[in-house]
């Protein structure tokens, strides 16, 4: 009976080590994980609002003609040959305000829209 539990003990402990083991090196590798996700986001995040400050264009008359900016409002993305005059009066006084269009997919169709 005595041999029985020294065997049953044994083998409990032999047990015990490697799983504490896993158990540590589990939690380690949590730990780790979480900063690399943590990392990721803060990145993530500043590339956003990097994004987020660039994005857009403005539409603004320059000379009777319209001209497209970047979304700081003061470097040009393009020059065209549309004449704030042939827009609907809606649209003229949207551009004489600084029109703003959201995205490159919009800008192109609403120049394809009101280009000759």
């Amino acid at each position: 009976m005595r041999d029985m539990r020294k065997i049953i003990y044994g083998i409990g402990i032999f047990l015990v080590i490697p799983l504490s083991s896993l158990g540590f090196y589990g939690s380690y590798r949590i730990s780790q994980l979480k900063g690399q996700v943590q990392e990721l986001e803060a990145s993530q995040a500043l590339e956003a609002e990097n994004q987020t400050l660039d994005t857009g264009y403005y539409l603004k008359n320059d000379n009777g003609k319209i001209h497209v900016y970047r979304g700081d409002g003061e470097t040009v993305y393009e020059y065209t040959n549309i004449q704030v005059s042939s827009l609907p009066e809606a649209v003229q006084r949207e551009v004489e305000e600084g029109k703003y269009i959201q995205s490159e997919i919009e800008l192109y169709s609403f120049l394809e829209n009101y280009s000759s």
